[in-house]
């Protein structure tokens, strides 16, 4: 019975040192990723056409080719507006604390909501400008939406 333990024990060692040895990374791997130099939020400002959803107590309501607007309210604050004017102007805009980073793939500046934010979760993708914004309702008033754009 001794002999059936020690084996096992030699085989879960055996298999530590194997998984260790694979997991580790080497420096070489690492040589084609590049932190982005830019870390300004700027290329999330614009004017973006996309799909909005907006949920309300009598249902959902669609409108393709919403245009929205994304300004710069300080060094780490982005505004989410509709364009004035239109049927789905009625959603209310919203303010997010952002960050910068490589969030969506290797070399891209991408602008993400700071995780627990309380308005929703905004999503700028470097690689194509792409956003993706969901809104949260924080008073019985505000309105809770989605919406998918690209920066026109």
């Amino acid at each position: 019975m001794k002999k059936v333990n020690a084996k096992f024990a030699l085989l879960g060692l055996s298999l530590v040192l194997t998984m260790g040895t694979l997991a580790t990374s080497c420096s070489k791997d690492d040589d084609g990723y590049e932190e982005p130099t830019n870390a300004t939020i700027d290329p999330a400002v614009g004017t973006y056409k996309g799909k909005l959803t907006v949920y309300t107590n009598s249902g959902v309501k669609e409108w393709y080719n919403a245009v929205t607007i994304v300004t710069k309210e300080g060094s780490n604050k982005l505004k989410f507006t509709a364009k004035t004017g239109e049927p789905y102007s009625l959603i209310n805009p919203k303010t997010f604390t952002v960050e910068t980073g490589a969030f969506f793939g290797e070399n891209t500046q991408d602008i993400v909501s700071l995780i627990g934010s309380l308005e929703g979760i905004f999503h700028f993708y470097g690689s194509n400008k792409n956003i993706s914004v969901i809104a949260e309702k924080q008073s019985e008033t505000e309105l809770q939406y989605h919406y998918e754009g690209v920066k026109q």
